[in-house]
């Protein structure tokens, strides 16, 4: 296995741990998960006109508009030719948002904490899916963008996470544990991904060698 392969799969564990690690803590110290609910608290909407633009920018993590900037990205791959950089996107995409709503339903567990007040949480909402849906298409667009596009990509794909990730915590939807388990679990897929992805580049690069190295491609 190549050191082009075992960073992006190092870097999958340390997500998938991390974020094993994040539930234990979340839901079972009870110092953790109050210091989860202080820091909601100083982020929970008291102004109207703040609380909606929370909500335009927390909708943009919706399936409709995930789906739409997911085409956008595939299109963006297919027109570049790079139609394995179009599958890596729909994968990154697919596979973290499903793994984040059967974590969901498997983790539910009601969090009550009185310093809420009447701002209690439900009980199905570790991780954030809306946090998921947009670091998976933060990633997505990773893959497909052009190599000196990314920089600047990943920059607009971070502060595009943040705004939703602290949009969902203004409209006190997600503890901020939830916020950070969704981008964990995107950042996992997005990691797994990209070490098969190398992991197909370099198969196909060991056959152009073996081709390029045959009698056959050595003939005039």
């Amino acid at each position: 296995m190549t050191k082009s392969v075992k960073a992006p799969l190092a870097a999958w564990i340390a997500c998938a741990g991390a974020l094993v690690g994040l539930a234990l803590v979340a839901y079972g110290i009870d110092a953790a998960q109050r210091a989860d609910a202080t820091l909601l608290t100083k982020f929970i909407a008291r102004d109207g006109s703040f609380g909606s633009l929370a909500d335009a920018i927390a909708h943009f993590g919706d399936p409709l508009p995930l789906l739409a900037m997911l085409a956008v990205a595939c299109a963006i791959a297919l027109w570049r030719g790079k139609p394995l950089d179009a599958a890596a996107a729909v994968t990154v995409v697919a596979g973290a948002n499903l793994t984040t709503q059967l974590l969901k339903v498997a983790l539910a567990h009601p969090r009550f904490q009185s310093v809420l007040g009447h701002d209690q949480l439900g009980p199905v909402a570790f991780p954030s899916g809306h946090a998921t849906a947009a670091a998976s298409i933060a990633i997505a667009f990773l893959f497909v963008v052009p190599h000196g596009w990314r920089p600047a990509v990943a920059a607009v794909g971070a502060c595009f996470v943040a705004a939703v990730g602290c949009s969902v915590m203004v409209l006190a939807w997600h503890f901020p544990s939830d916020v950070l388990g969704g981008i964990l679990v995107a950042s996992g897929w997005g990691f797994a991904v990209l070490a098969a992805r190398r992991v197909v580049e370099g198969g196909g690069s060991d056959r152009r060698a073996r081709a390029a190295g045959s009698p056959a491609a050595l003939r005039p």
